[in-house]
């Protein structure tokens, strides 16, 4: 029990991975600052049932770090390498009329570092799990609206806590089939309204809850071991006791 909480504590942070994102980006575009973590910031639109869909004022009482975080199903619907990168991929991804409402009706463009390990034709019209309301942030000269969550074992080169952990692999999440595009995943006592944009000292929600969050022994995503479900069944990974961010 002691090692498997210590290997949460090593997971990254919000700033691990934006130093990541950073060294991703074209060093001709990246302006200081302006390359990090995609990350996207929905606003307030009208409640959804159970109340589990809206965005909440900032400092909603009763609010835990875990409700505060807006993680959702989005469906990508068209995939492109960055022009100056041979790491990023530009996606166009579908988040639900909700989601999609709050950037202009449009489906959020999303940057990810994932050329090394994902195919593109097994990128599109494939279901994935977004954080859908970090700060908006620039990555390679390119607006970025959110991050796609993945599972990865394995050394990397810019984590040093994964030192002699062999060779790296980083797969995409598992949805399951039938889940409704723009669904939210919350947790049993954790699923008030998500804050509209996690900025500044609010950043520190979404990076106490990916300590916790990692794939169990039988590749169930889970945080603090409880799976994260959608209503057509938990969301799953390939790569068993696998990091996620």
């Amino acid at each position: 029990m002691a090692s498997h909480v210590e290997g949460r504590l090593l997971r990254r942070s919000v700033p691990y991975v934006e130093s990541w994102i950073a060294e991703l980006a074209p060093k001709a575009a990246a302006a200081p600052g302006a390359a990090a973590a995609a990350a996207a910031a929905p606003k307030s639109k009208e409640k959804a049932s159970k109340g589990k869909g809206a965005a909440a004022p900032a400092g909603t009482d009763n609010a835990t770090a875990m409700s505060r975080c807006c993680f959702a199903v989005g469906k990508v619907i068209e995939v492109s390498r960055h022009p100056e990168s041979e790491k990023l991929f530009i996606e166009k991804i579908d988040l639900g009329a909700e989601l999609n409402a709050l950037s202009n009706n449009e489906p959020r463009t999303i940057l990810s570092g994932l050329q090394e390990f994902v195919k593109e034709e097994d990128f599109v019209n494939r279901l994935v799990l977004v954080i859908a309301n970090l700060e908006p942030r620039k990555i390679g000269g390119i607006p970025s609206a959110g991050m796609v969550m993945c599972a990865s074992t394995g050394e990397d080169p810019h984590n040093p806590a994964s030192a002699g952990q062999g060779e790296r692999q980083v797969v995409l999440l598992d949805i399951p089939e039938g889940t409704a595009v723009g669904e939210r995943v919350v947790f049993a006592g954790h699923d008030m309204p998500y804050e509209p944009v996690l900025k500044k000292k609010l950043a520190k929600n979404f990076e106490e809850v990916m300590l916790e969050v990692c794939s169990n022994e039988e590749g169930v995503v889970c945080w603090q071991g409880k799976p994260f479900m959608t209503s057509k069944g938990p969301i799953k990974a390939s790569l068993c006791n696998a990091r996620i961010s």
